[in-house]
């Protein structure tokens, strides 16, 4: 069985209606790792400087795991949220819970405010960038991608198209090849993939 994870990989703009004369933008990043984030959130806020907040959640990574019951569960590796100046957890925490409310993964999301001095309070802001972060997911183009793991054989030459020839019918993609007295092939498969390489006389995997 093939295991998918949703996510987005088209950058995306939203802006909500205004709420009490403040404007709520939403843009939304796909992100491979932590750094990858880290980055856009900072050039980010660069060229939004004059925005009144840039506040933000994002996810990083895809822990495939099972519930007592054997249901599949999609955990990150790596999760971040921040209010930017607004009151504590008025701002990230409902940008996040949208995220994994939607089970999107590696997912950056900004919401930008520019404040027009009538305050909302902690329920207003809450429900504010809850609503923006929502309607910026909604309005983006979700899409399903495969979790896969790397992994590497090494052979002898008389047994290479054997193992492409195995590779291949389990759909797994093949990287990389390096002949040298053995052959090491780099290849990419479906998590969810169970195979037995014992029909191989394989040198090396891992």
């Amino acid at each position: 069985m093939k295991i998918f994870y949703k996510t987005i990989l088209e950058t995306h703009t939203h802006e909500i209606p205004k709420i009490k004369w403040s404007r709520f933008i939403g843009n939304i990043f796909h992100v491979k790792n932590k750094e990858e984030a880290e980055s856009i959130i900072k050039d980010f806020k660069e060229q939004n400087k004059d925005a009144t907040h840039n506040c933000y959640a994002y996810t990083c990574g895809t822990n495939i795991n099972y519930d007592l019951f054997g249901n599949l569960e999609i955990t990150p590796d790596y999760f971040r949220q921040n209010d930017d100046g607004e009151p504590a957890n008025t701002a990230g925490k409902p940008i996040l819970a949208q995220i994994q409310w939607h089970n999107l993964h590696n997912i950056l999301l900004i919401v930008t405010r520019y404040f027009w001095w009538t305050l909302l309070w902690v329920g207003g802001l809450i429900q504010a960038y809850s609503e923006c972060a929502k309607q910026t997911i909604l309005n983006a183009k979700i899409e399903n991608l495969e979790i896969t793991k790397k992994m590497k054989i090494v052979c002898d030459y008389n047994e290479l198209w054997t193992v492409i020839n195995f590779l291949k019918k389990h759909d797994a993609k093949i990287l990389n090849q390096e002949n040298r007295e053995k052959t090491t092939i780099e290849f990419e498969i479906n998590k969810g993939k169970k195979i037995d390489f014992s029909a191989l006389n394989v040198k090396e995997m891992g």
